[in-house]
């Protein structure tokens, strides 16, 4: 499995410290998502519930917020949380990629709107 590399062109030119400030303020563990409130998974441990190695992440609480350099607005997620919080997004871009496939492979007629 591929992991997707981040383009940091596309975060602030001080990512890596505020991700940092994230990871310090969560004391290296999940800080819980609205799905999963109490999640404490613990970076590099095994996860409580799905049994993988936990790899925190920081998450944008705002959809296109990338460029945001307020920790307020930014987790420390466990995968799950963050899948899970990302998930409608996530769903829309695979979407639109499947159409996009169709519609280069011949499977779709282009939207007319007179």
């Amino acid at each position: 499995m591929s992991r997707k590399r981040i383009n940091y062109r596309d975060y602030p030119p001080n990512w890596r410290e505020l991700r940092q400030q994230v990871m310090e303020r969560a004391h290296w563990q999940c800080e819980g998502s609205p799905a999963y409130p109490t999640c404490r998974a613990q970076n590099g441990q095994p996860h409580p519930v799905t049994g993988s190695i936990v790899m925190l992440t920081t998450a944008h609480l705002y959809e296109n917020d990338t460029m945001t350099q307020d920790i307020s607005r930014l987790r420390g997620w466990c995968q799950r949380c963050h899948l899970h919080y990302d998930r409608p997004k996530h769903l829309r871009r695979a979407a639109e990629t499947r159409r996009q496939r169709r519609l280069a492979a011949g499977q779709l007629m282009m939207e007319y709107a007179p």
